[in-house]
């Protein structure tokens, strides 16, 4: 995945979480009142800072025209920063330049970050590449001269603005403005309409589970030669009564004499917190005690408070690159950003507009997926995908929760942002977890060595002539 946005690598830092008392400014920096009481940001990605100066990580990004309450003045003190001009204050948390807003009338609206477009279920309208080649333009004047600026994959998908005619033939305008002509690309809808459930009352152990086949068989013995009963229809919610046997040779019974394999089921288990993801001194560091655990081997994920369950989805997590096992602070949260092939991969890809995005190692994020349906099942390039639904509500719980037209955030300490914790109980037990790969962001040294990597790689090919038609490097971008 490539972040192609101002909110990439380094986009943000510093909201300490969901308590109010812990939200706010920082004690070291005195305030004056102001004679504003609400500010309008100017521009697409103005800059919330965790102090009133620079250089100092930003706290959160906005979206122009967002409104913000003023809690205050604080006067420049470095040229470079605010070119003399004040900082606001403002609510919740943090300090914006005077030059990079202006004042406004009304308050902020109501609402989180990035909400669905009304009556669905997505935030964006997506269309589908129908073949490799099509053009992207860069205006209208670039259409006329045919002056192409990309040329789209198959399969890559847009986010659409508007539609428009010139010279008699139809275009799309997508979000980074580009045209692309309109016969050459498809809707997409807005996803899946899976959605997970909010738990209540689970204690650690078998919680419930979801059938996983189309036509799951129920049989009235733990035996595959048993008699079959009936069978239900996929994603079916059934209880874990007892279960009988082990491994693949594992059954569950959901009633009297009603018994599942293992196999066809995706299973609901509820843990107790993993030494380190949920403990007092992490609850008192961020004043709440949120973790998601994902298992890969039942494609689960539960999202947890403290040792209370409160939310259970279907997930699609790695398949041609698996999502690595481990504990990891989530090291950004962004409301919609596009996804494509990195440097050093051979075959493009492009995702634009994917939403509400918590990332949690290195490229890897849970994330909104609206181009399948394939939830309870590996699908991913080393993701956790989730259903529109079950992103925007993951999104908006994980703290701190972002108000409306705020576009993301990254912690600047990671021992107070919430963990996911990574698993597979399908393998043999003491390899179930592991710490795979490294907390927090990507390594862009690391990344730049398969970068020349990639290179040296082309060029041998073309010298050689041989054509890659598959990508070499091992670890696809996920998405």
């Amino acid at each position: 995945m490539l972040v192609t946005s101002l909110l990439a690598l380094d986009l943000l830092a510093a909201l300490a979480a969901l308590d109010p008392a812990v939200l706010g400014h920082a004690d070291d920096v005195a305030l004056t009142p102001s004679t504003v009481a609400y500010v309008e940001a100017r521009h697409s990605e103005t800059v919330i800072r965790g102090r009133p100066w620079v250089p100092h990580k930003r706290v959160a990004t906005i979206a122009s025209g967002t409104r913000l309450v003023v809690a205050g003045e604080v006067a420049s003190r470095d040229p470079q920063g605010c070119h003399g001009k004040p900082w606001y204050a403002v609510r919740p948390f943090g300090f914006v330049c005077s030059e990079h807003v202006r004042a406004s009338k009304l308050p902020p609206e109501p609402g989180t970050a990035l909400p669905p477009l009304p009556g669905r279920r997505v935030p964006h309208n997506y269309a589908i590449v129908r073949n490799d080649g099509v053009p992207a333009y860069a205006s209208v004047a670039d259409v006329r001269a045919g002056i192409i600026a990309r040329e789209l994959a198959d399969n890559m998908s847009l986010v659409v603005d508007d539609a428009i005619e010139i010279d008699g033939a139809g275009y799309y305008r997508t979000r980074n403005g580009q045209l692309v002509p309109r016969e050459s690309v498809g809707w997409m809808g807005q996803g899946s309409a899976w959605q997970g459930v909010v738990l209540d009352g689970f204690a650690a152990g078998p919680a419930f589970a979801w059938t996983a086949a189309d036509k799951t068989v129920v049989r009235d013995r733990p035996d595959t030669a048993a008699t079959a009963l009936r069978t239900l229809a996929k994603r079916v919610r059934v209880p874990l009564v007892e279960s009988s046997g082990t491994g693949r040779e594992r059954w569950w019974r959901i009633g009297e004499n009603a018994w599942i394999s293992a196999t066809e089921l995706n299973e609901v288990i509820v843990v107790d917190p993993p030494d380190g993801v949920s403990s007092a001194e992490r609850q008192t560091k961020t004043g709440n005690d949120q973790w998601v655990d994902v298992d890969v081997g039942e494609q689960v994920l539960v999202a947890y408070n403290g040792s209370t369950p409160v939310f259970a989805t279907l997930v699609a997590s790695g398949k041609s690159s698996p999502t690595p096992l481990g504990d990891y602070p989530v090291w950004a949260k962004v409301a919609s950003m596009d996804m494509a092939n990195q440097d050093w991969e051979d075959k493009p890809f492009m995702v634009q507009g994917v939403p509400w995005v918590l990332l949690f190692q290195g490229h890897n994020a849970i994330h909104g997926a609206y181009w399948h349906d394939r939830f309870g099942a590996r699908r991913s390039h080393g993701c956790v995908n989730v259903a529109p639904i079950d992103a925007k509500w993951l999104f908006d719980w994980i703290g701190p929760t972002l108000p409306k037209g705020w576009t993301g955030y990254l912690p600047e300490d990671l021992t107070r942002a919430p963990v996911v914790h990574v698993r597979d109980s399908a393998r043999t037990e003491g390899m179930q977890f592991t710490q795979e790969r490294p907390i927090g962001p990507p390594d862009r040294e690391a990344e730049r060595r398969k970068t020349e990597a990639a290179e040296k790689r082309r060029a041998a090919a073309t010298e050689a002539d041989v054509t890659l038609d598959e990508p070499l490097w091992p670890e696809p971008a996920p998405r």
